[in-house]
This record gives structure tokens, sequence and C-alpha cells, in this order.
């Protein structure tokens, strides 16, 4: 996918169909992309078209477990865990976002470490500035 949909995401629901081998397979390929565009980002796995064979439910997949991800069956079409998946996402994004995250700018700050307080304060302001301008643009549905 191209970088740009990972952009201010803060959650991930990776849904593979249990009626198709080929996507419980390419799970890996994009849980690895998603990391190294959004590292940490909460992800929730979900095992989808379970009332297509209930009996798949009884089955294991080890993606989710391998990295302690949480695990779900669902049924798009039934509605099974739909919007418990949903809602566990939401709230693991808001807590995601809210919680202080090593950034881009903050590394550059460090590395900055040896220049004087005065210039430290102006680039840390401009960095304040530029963070509140791209919240601003989001609030406004701006991309």
């Amino acid at each position: 996918m191209h970088s740009s949909y990972y952009y201010r995401a803060h959650a991930c629901i990776m849904v593979f169909d249990v009626t198709r081998k080929v996507t419980y397979k390419n799970l890996e390929k994009w849980y690895d992309e998603l990391q190294a565009h959004c590292k940490g980002i909460p992800t929730v796995v979900v095992a989808n078209k379970i009332d297509i064979d209930y009996k798949v439910t009884s089955k294991s997949f080890n993606f989710a477990a391998k990295r302690r991800l949480p695990f779900f069956f669902v049924s798009a079409s039934d509605g099974t865990n739909v919007v418990k998946i949903f809602n566990m996402a939401i709230m693991a994004g808001m807590r995601w976002k809210a919680a202080p995250k090593d950034d881009f700018y903050q590394e550059v700050l460090d590395l900055l470490g040896e220049i004087s307080m005065d210039t430290r304060k102006q680039l840390e302001d401009a960095v304040k500035a530029l963070e509140d301008e791209k919240d601003k643009e989001g609030e406004n549905g701006e991309l």
C-alpha cells in the first residue's frame, strides 16, 4: 500500500478471509509493512467469514499469538464480533495516540543536544507550532 494510507493511523484491524488461505499468508507481509510505517501501532487480527463454516473457529491461527495481538473470529455478514473489534481498535488507538512516543522531531532535538538553550527553545517552539498546525488540519478534515 502507498505510505499515505498510514498517515495519522492510530490503530489497525488486519482481516483475513477464512475461506482463502492466501489472505492468511499475506498477513506477515502486511504486518511488516505496517510496522515499517507505524511501529508499535495497536493491531487487532480478525478471521472473517466464519458464518460460512463455524467449525473454522476450532482451528488455531498462530499469527496473532506469536505477536501477542488480539485475535477474533468475525462475520461481517451476520455481525458476529464486528462491533467488539471496532470498539477495541478505537480504544486502543485512543490510548496509543495519547501515549508519548519517540518521534523524528524529538530524535533531532536530542541529537542537537550540544546547541544553546535559546536555540533549542526556538526549535522546540517551531516543532510545537508544526504539530499544532498538523492537528488543526486534521480537525478540519484536511490532509
